[in-house]
This record gives C-alpha cells, structure tokens and sequence, in this order.
C-alpha cells in the first residue's frame, strides 16, 4: 500500500512567526496600551488570535474523533469570545500558548491528506469553506494584526 502524498504548500508557522516577531521586546506595560488594533491592546489581540486557535484545534480533534465539526462559530462570535477568554493570562503564557497552538495546528495539518485538506467541510457565516482555506485565513489573519502591531510601535516608537 502506497501512502498519500501530503502537499507541502501550507505552513501555518510562518503568520505565527511573523506576529511573534512584532511583539517582541515589547515590555509588559506596553502589553497593556490600548488603541493598537482597533480599541484593542496588543494583549488583547493576542488573546484574540489564541481564540480562534483554539476553535480550531478543537474543530480538528473533533475531527480525529470522527463527530461532526458543526458549523463554525460567526467571525463576531469568537472576536466577542476570545479576548475575554484568554486575555487575563500573563504574557508569558499567553506567548507560550501563541507558538504551541500553531504548531499543534501545523502538525494536525499535516496529518490530513490532501483531499481531506481540499474538502469543503466547514461552514462559516453560511460559506463552505476546507481547511486549506481555514488555516490560510489563519495566517493571512496574523500577518494582518503584526503589520498593525508594527505601524502601531513604528509611530509611538515603542
């Protein structure tokens, strides 16, 4: 038996590390600033990202488990959820859980041969959406907050 070739065309590390880089060496009370994403501070995006990670993660094992995925959350949904949810974790965990939830995502992905990866089989806000297209709006979802985190340092030169 011939084992299915997985593609190679999804990283979903290099967003993360794109958005880790942004932050560091931010201090802790420049953690706290608000109005750096919207009314967000940079926590709370932060807290906002490990939100939608952890749907995910979930979505996938229930996956490996074989029960339905159901549909996907709305996007205001989770963006209501998550910051409260995650946001009062110290910075250290919350960086830590950053970097361990993707790559637990990444190898998930990676265990998914490329037709589960190409089969519409989430729902969200009504669209059919597959999981190349879930993590590739992950990712294009941490290069856009670390390009505003980035504006944001540029100009308070923080």
């Amino acid at each position: 038996m011939v084992a299915e070739t997985k593609s190679e065309t999804i990283d979903c590390t290099d967003g993360r590390s794109c958005l880790l880089e942004a932050v560091e060496g931010l201090s802790e009370k420049a953690f706290e600033i608000p109005d750096v994403v919207g009314d967000w501070s940079v926590r709370q995006c932060l807290a906002h990202l490990v939100g939608w990670d952890a749907w995910t993660v979930n979505a996938f094992d229930r996956s490996a488990a074989g029960l339905p995925l159901g549909p996907l959350p709305t996007e205001r949904e989770i963006n209501d959820a998550a910051p409260g949810d995650w946001a009062g974790r110290p910075i250290g965990e919350l960086l830590a859980t950053l970097r361990m939830m993707r790559d637990n995502m990444a190898d998930r992905v990676s265990q998914l041969t490329d037709e589960e990866r190409d089969q519409k089989s989430l729902s969200m806000d009504g669209t059919q959406i597959s999981v190349n297209e879930l993590v590739d709006a992950l990712i294009e979802h941490d290069m856009e907050h670390a390009g505003q985190i980035r504006t944001w340092r540029k100009t308070q030169g923080v």
